[in-house]
Protein backbone atom coordinates (compact mmCIF):
# COMPACT_ATOMS: atom_id res chain seq x y z
CA UNK A 1 0.00 0.00 0.00
CA UNK A 2 1.53 3.35 -1.01
CA UNK A 3 1.64 4.88 2.46
CA UNK A 4 1.64 8.59 1.58
CA UNK A 5 -1.31 8.30 -0.77
CA UNK A 6 -3.22 6.15 1.73
CA UNK A 7 -2.55 8.72 4.46
CA UNK A 8 -3.92 11.49 2.23
CA UNK A 9 -7.12 9.56 1.53
CA UNK A 10 -7.43 8.43 5.14
CA UNK A 11 -7.07 12.03 6.36
CA UNK A 12 -9.92 13.11 4.05
CA UNK A 13 -12.14 10.29 5.30
CA UNK A 14 -11.33 11.00 8.95
CA UNK A 15 -12.08 14.69 8.48
CA UNK A 16 -15.38 13.86 6.81
CA UNK A 17 -16.32 11.51 9.64
CA UNK A 18 -15.38 14.18 12.17
CA UNK A 19 -17.61 16.73 10.42
CA UNK A 20 -20.55 14.33 10.37
CA UNK A 21 -20.07 13.66 14.09
CA UNK A 22 -20.01 17.42 14.71
CA UNK A 23 -23.29 17.74 12.80
CA UNK A 24 -24.74 14.88 14.83
CA UNK A 25 -23.95 16.74 18.06
CA UNK A 26 -25.42 19.96 16.70
CA UNK A 27 -28.58 18.14 15.63
CA UNK A 28 -28.95 16.93 19.25
CA UNK A 29 -28.92 20.56 20.41
CA UNK A 30 -31.15 21.64 17.50
CA UNK A 31 -33.74 19.06 18.53
CA UNK A 32 -33.65 20.34 22.10
CA UNK A 33 -34.06 23.97 20.99
CA UNK A 34 -37.09 23.07 18.86
CA UNK A 35 -38.65 21.12 21.76
CA UNK A 36 -38.11 24.13 24.03
CA UNK A 37 -39.37 26.56 21.35
CA UNK A 38 -36.09 28.46 21.81
CA UNK A 39 -35.99 30.20 18.45
CA UNK A 40 -32.97 32.35 19.31
CA UNK A 41 -31.00 29.29 20.39
CA UNK A 42 -32.18 27.47 17.29
CA UNK A 43 -30.84 30.23 15.06
CA UNK A 44 -27.46 30.03 16.79
CA UNK A 45 -27.31 26.26 16.24
CA UNK A 46 -28.29 26.66 12.59
CA UNK A 47 -25.40 29.10 12.14
CA UNK A 48 -23.02 26.60 13.70
CA UNK A 49 -24.37 23.88 11.42
CA UNK A 50 -23.81 26.15 8.41
CA UNK A 51 -20.19 26.52 9.45
CA UNK A 52 -19.77 22.73 9.49
CA UNK A 53 -21.53 22.43 6.13
CA UNK A 54 -19.16 25.04 4.70
CA UNK A 55 -16.24 22.94 5.90
CA UNK A 56 -17.83 19.91 4.20
CA UNK A 57 -17.96 21.86 0.94
CA UNK A 58 -14.24 22.65 1.25
CA UNK A 59 -13.61 18.96 1.93
CA UNK A 60 -15.51 18.06 -1.22
CA UNK A 61 -13.14 20.30 -3.17
CA UNK A 62 -10.24 18.35 -1.67
CA UNK A 63 -11.85 15.11 -2.86
CA UNK A 64 -12.22 16.64 -6.32
CA UNK A 65 -8.52 17.58 -6.32
CA UNK A 66 -7.68 14.00 -5.38
CA UNK A 67 -9.83 12.81 -8.27
CA UNK A 68 -7.92 15.09 -10.62
CA UNK A 69 -4.64 13.75 -9.24
CA UNK A 70 -5.86 10.26 -10.13
CA UNK A 71 -6.69 11.49 -13.64
CA UNK A 72 -10.44 11.08 -13.15
CA UNK A 73 -13.02 13.70 -13.99
CA UNK A 74 -16.27 13.84 -12.07
CA UNK A 75 -15.02 13.61 -8.50
CA UNK A 76 -15.45 10.61 -6.27
CA UNK A 77 -18.84 9.65 -7.61
CA UNK A 78 -18.85 6.45 -9.56
CA UNK A 79 -16.92 3.21 -9.70
CA UNK A 80 -14.00 4.54 -11.78
CA UNK A 81 -12.78 6.67 -8.88
CA UNK A 82 -13.11 3.88 -6.31
CA UNK A 83 -11.52 1.21 -8.55
CA UNK A 84 -8.59 3.51 -9.24
CA UNK A 85 -8.30 4.32 -5.56
CA UNK A 86 -8.31 0.61 -4.66
CA UNK A 87 -5.51 0.01 -7.17
CA UNK A 88 -3.44 2.85 -5.68
CA UNK A 89 -3.79 2.01 -1.98
CA UNK A 90 -4.17 -1.76 -2.09
CA UNK A 91 -6.87 -4.04 -0.78
CA UNK A 92 -6.10 -3.64 2.91
CA UNK A 93 -6.08 0.16 2.78
CA UNK A 94 -9.13 0.22 0.55
CA UNK A 95 -11.08 -2.02 2.95
CA UNK A 96 -10.18 0.28 5.84
CA UNK A 97 -11.39 3.32 3.88
CA UNK A 98 -14.61 1.55 2.90
CA UNK A 99 -15.38 0.73 6.55
CA UNK A 100 -15.05 4.39 7.48
CA UNK A 101 -17.12 5.47 4.48
CA UNK A 102 -19.87 3.05 5.50
CA UNK A 103 -19.88 4.64 8.96
CA UNK A 104 -20.18 8.07 7.33
CA UNK A 105 -23.02 6.85 5.12
CA UNK A 106 -24.94 5.42 8.09
CA UNK A 107 -24.42 8.59 10.10
CA UNK A 108 -25.52 10.71 7.13
CA UNK A 109 -28.71 8.68 6.72
CA UNK A 110 -29.40 8.97 10.45
CA UNK A 111 -28.91 12.74 10.27
CA UNK A 112 -31.28 13.08 7.31
CA UNK A 113 -33.96 11.16 9.17
CA UNK A 114 -33.49 13.18 12.36
CA UNK A 115 -33.50 16.45 10.39
CA UNK A 116 -36.83 15.54 8.79
CA UNK A 117 -38.30 14.75 12.22
CA UNK A 118 -37.02 18.06 13.61
CA UNK A 119 -38.41 19.93 10.60
CA UNK A 120 -41.83 18.33 11.14
CA UNK A 121 -41.74 19.23 14.83
CA UNK A 122 -40.71 22.78 14.02
CA UNK A 123 -43.54 23.11 11.48
CA UNK A 124 -45.95 21.83 14.11
CA UNK A 125 -44.63 24.38 16.62
CA UNK A 126 -44.92 27.14 14.02
CA UNK A 127 -48.53 26.16 13.36
CA UNK A 128 -49.23 26.47 17.10
CA UNK A 129 -47.48 29.83 17.22
CA UNK A 130 -49.57 31.06 14.27
CA UNK A 131 -52.76 29.98 16.06
CA UNK A 132 -51.66 31.84 19.18
CA UNK A 133 -50.82 34.97 17.20
CA UNK A 134 -54.14 34.76 15.35
CA UNK A 135 -56.00 34.38 18.64
CA UNK A 136 -54.08 37.36 20.05
CA UNK A 137 -55.10 39.39 17.00
CA UNK A 138 -58.76 38.43 17.49
CA UNK A 139 -58.53 39.37 21.15
CA UNK A 140 -57.12 42.78 20.20
CA UNK A 141 -59.98 43.36 17.74
CA UNK A 142 -62.52 42.34 20.38
CA UNK A 143 -60.86 44.58 22.97
CA UNK A 144 -60.80 47.48 20.53
CA UNK A 145 -64.49 46.96 19.76
CA UNK A 146 -65.30 46.73 23.45
CA UNK A 147 -63.29 49.90 24.18
CA UNK A 148 -65.05 51.78 21.39
CA UNK A 149 -68.42 50.60 22.70
CA UNK A 150 -67.62 51.77 26.21
CA UNK A 151 -66.33 55.10 24.87
CA UNK A 152 -69.54 55.67 22.90
CA UNK A 153 -71.65 54.92 25.99
CA UNK A 154 -69.79 57.51 28.02
CA UNK A 155 -69.82 60.06 25.22
CA UNK A 156 -73.56 59.70 24.91
CA UNK A 157 -73.66 58.44 21.31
Amino acid sequence: MPTEFFETVNALVEEELSLYKALDSLVDVEEQKVRESDMEGLLEILQQKQSVISRQEILLENWNQLSTTLGISGGREGPVFWNTLADRIGESGYNQIVLQLNEIKELGQKLLYRESEIRASLEENLAEMRKTLLQMGRNRVAMKGYSQGIASIYSGN
